[in-house]
């Protein structure tokens, strides 16, 4: 998947754009068994909200 900043940033441009946006986040398979599910979905969410 692309990285946190690179979602962020077609958002913002999308947003700006006036387009409506659907955002979707998740863990990769070995994330999920490592346990790191919450971990990775706040920082997944935190990167869109704004500054």
């Amino acid at each position: 998947g692309e990285k946190d900043d690179v979602v962020a940033e077609k958002v913002a441009h999308a947003l700006e754009c006036g387009l409506k946006v659907i955002a979707c986040i998740g863990e990769t398979l070995e994330e999920r068994e490592a346990g790191k599910t919450e971990e990775v979905v706040f920082r997944q969410t935190k990167a869109l909200l704004p500054a």
